[in-house]
C-alpha cells in the first residue's frame, strides 16, 4: 500500500504587532482567507478546490466560518464540508478525515485553515476600541458539540482550564519517576528551552528571545508562578494573532500539477481519546490514549519511532511533551528536534488551530530536504483527545512505508469511579497551587484516592498559603489526610495529616 493523501501547499501569518507600524486588528475571517489563498497559491491548486474545512476561533464566533472563506476565495462550486468538535486536535481530526475522503475517491483537493485573535481582541478591550469587526451570531459557538472541559465535581473545586489541569498530570508524573520538585522542574524548562531555541529561528514565531531553561524556571516578576509547578513561561501563549492553511490533495492530482518534489505524504495517522474528566483517569502519570494515538499511527504508516527524523509533539504544557516523549519511546538526551515550530509557548498558541502552524512547518522543512519524515501530535481538552500524524518527503519515502488511511482507536482505558461527596480519610493522588497575579497562593486543588478504590476532589481546608507551604515542603502525592464535606458550597475540604488546624 502506498501513500493516497498529500499536503501539497501550506501557509502561515503571524502579525506580531509592530513598534514602527500602527496596529490594526484583523478579524479571523479575513486572516483565514488570506492564509488560505496563500496555501492554494503554493500548491499551485487555486481553481481545483473541492472540499474546505476551518478550525473555530475562540476569539470570534461565525455562523458559518468556512462558507465565508469560500466567499473571499471566489468560490462558486458548492464545496464539501468537513467539521469536528473543538480542540487543539481538531486540525489532525479534520486532516485525517479529508484523507479518508480522498483514499475513498471522493474528492481531490481540500484546504483546512485556521485563525486566533485573541491578541487583538484582548488589546481592543484593554483600550476599549472598536475593531469593526461583523457582530458575532448569538447561536455561535465554538464548543458546539464539544462535551465540558470539566466535570462539575472539578468544576466546583476550581479545575476548570489547562491552567489547572496540566499541572496535576506534572505533578503525578514527578511522582511516579520518584524526581525531587526541582529535578521535575529543571526537566519540564530544559524541554521547553530546547523548543525556545527553535522558535528563535522560526520568523513566524510570536517570542523568538529564547530564554534559558534557568529563566523559564524561575518565578520572578516578569515570569510568577501560574499553577504549581509552571511558571508563566511554561504555558501556552493564546494572546496571539496567527493563522495557517494547507492544501490536501490526491495522487491523480498531484500527478497532473508535477508537484511530487513539493508534496509531504500523509504516511499515517490516528486518534484516541482517554477517559474524559481528569479525576476520572486510572493514571494522572501517564496517557494511555496518547500511547493508543502514537502506536497505530506509526503502525499505519509502517515505521518505527526510530526511523522519525524531527517531531512537533503538542506542547501546551511540558507535561504535555512529557506524555508525547513516552509514547514515542524518546529519550531526554534525544537530539532530534522535539518541536518544528518552537512550540506553544513561544512560537504560539493559536487556540485550536496551533497543528495547521506545525503541519505548515513540517511541510517547508520536508521541501528543504533537511528531513525526510516527521511525526506530529495534537491534544484537545484536558489532555483527553490525542492524534498524531506521520509525513514524509514524497520523493524520499522510506522502504517498507504503507500509507494506510489515518483512523480513530479504541483505548483500553479504566474510569475510575467519582464521589461528589466524601469524608475521611484520603490518599494524594496529584494536586496544584494556583497563584495569584500578585504571586500569593489563592487555591489549592486536590485529586483525591479513597480507600474504597474510587476518587473524588478536594480543596484545602484551612490557610492557602500555610498549606501551600506544607505541600511544597516536601513529596506529599501519595501522603495521607482527612476529608471533611462542607454542605453549604458543595465542596470537599482535606487536610493533610501533620497541617495546621483551619483555626490556627
Amino acid at each position: 500500500m502506498k501513500p493516497t493523501a498529500f499536503i501539497a501547499g501550506a501557509a502561515q501569518l503571524s502579525l506580531r504587532p509592530s513598534k514602527t507600524e500602527p496596529w490594526k486588528g484583523e478579524e479571523p475571517a479575513s486572516l483565514v482567507a488570506r492564509a488560505a489563498k496563500l496555501a492554494l497559491a503554493d500548491a499551485g491548486a487555486s481553481s481545483r478546490l473541492d472540499a474546505i474545512a476551518c478550525v473555530e476561533s475562540f476569539a470570534w464566533s461565525y455562523g458559518d466560518l468556512a462558507g465565508q472563506v469560500a466567499d473571499s476565495l471566489g468560490c462558486t462550486q458548492p464545496l464539501r464540508r468537513f467539521s469536528v468538535p473543538t480542540g487543539g486536535n481538531s486540525p489532525q481530526d479534520l486532516l485525517h478525515q479529508v484523507c479518508s475522503a480522498i483514499a475513498a475517491g471522493e474528492i481531490h483537493c481540500a484546504l483546512i485553515a485556521g485563525a486566533e485573535v485573541l491578541y487583538s481582541r484582548n488589546r481592543a478591550r484593554r483600550e476599549n476600541r472598536d475593531l469593526g469587526w461583523p457582530a458575532r451570531p448569538t447561536t455561535a459557538n465554538p464548543f458546539r458539540g464539544q462535551k465540558p472541559f470539566s466535570s462539575e465535581l472539578e468544576q466546583r473545586h476550581g479545575l476548570l482550564l489547562p491552567i489547572q489541569a496540566f499541572p496535576l498530570f506534572e505533578n503525578a508524573i514527578r511522582a511516579a519517576q520518584r524526581r525531587s520538585a526541582d529535578e521535575q522542574i529543571r526537566l519540564a524548562a530544559s524541554i521547553l528551552a530546547k523548543n525556545a531555541r527553535v522558535a528563535a529561528d522560526n520568523p513566524h514565531a510570536w517570542f523568538r528571545d529564547a530564554p534559558s531553561a534557568e529563566d523559564i524556571a524561575a518565578v520572578s516578576s516578569e515570569n510568577r508562578m501560574i499553577a504549581y509547578p509552571y511558571t508563566k513561561r511554561m504555558n501556552a501563549i493564546m494572546n496571539v494573532d496567527q493563522a495557517a492553511a494547507i492544501v490536501v490533495i490526491s495522487e491523480s492530482l498531484m500527478r497532473e500539477l508535477s508537484a511530487d518534489d513539493r508534496c509531504a505524504s500523509v504516511l499515517g495517522g490516528a486518534g484516541a481519546e482517554d477517559a474524559w474528566f481528569v479525576s476520572e483517569r486510572n493514571t494522572l502519570a501517564a496517557s494511555p490514549g496518547m500511547k493508543a494515538a502514537t502506536h497505530a499511527a506509526l503502525d499505519n504508516a509502517g515505521l518505527s519511532a526510530s526511523q522519525i527524523d524531527a517531531f512537533d509533539l503538542y506542547s501546551c504544557f511540558p507535561s504535555a511533551i512529557e506524555f508525547a516523549m513516552d509514547a514515542f519511546g524518546v529519550a531526554q538526551d534525544d537530539p532530534r528536534p522535539l518541536s518544528l515550530t518552537g512550540g506553544l509557548a513561544f512560537a504560539g498558541g493559536p487556540g485550536n488551530a496551533y497543528v495547521l502552524h506545525a503541519l505548515a512547518t513540517a511541510v517547508s522543512r520536508l521541501r528543504s530536504g533537511d528531513i525526510t519524515t516527521a511525526a506530529v501530535s495534537g491534544v484537545g481538552m484536558a489532555c483527553a483527545k490525542h492524534t498524531t500524524t506521520v509525513l514524509a518527503r514524497t520523493d524520499a519515502v522510506p522502504a517498507g512505508a504503507t500509507g494506510r488511511t489515518p483512523l480513530r482507536v479504541d483505548t483500553d482505558v479504566r474510569d475510575v469511579e467519582t464521589v461528589e461527596r466524601a469524608d475521611g480519610v484520603a490518599e494524594i493522588a496529584s494536586y496544584t497551587i494556583d497563584y495569584d497575579r500578585s504571586g500569593a497562593p489563592e487555591r489549592v486543588l486536590y485529586i483525591l484516592d479513597l480507600p474504597d478504590g474510587r476518587r473524588t476532589v478536594a480543596n484545602s481546608d484551612g490557610s492557602v498559603g500555610a498549606t501551600a507551604e506544607q505541600l511544597l515542603a516536601s513529596e506529599p502525592v501519595g501522603r495521607r489526610g482527612t476529608l471533611a464535606h462542607d454542605a453549604s458550597t458543595g465542596t470537599n475540604r482535606f487536610t493533610l495529616d501533620g497541617a495546621p488546624s483551619p483555626t490556627s
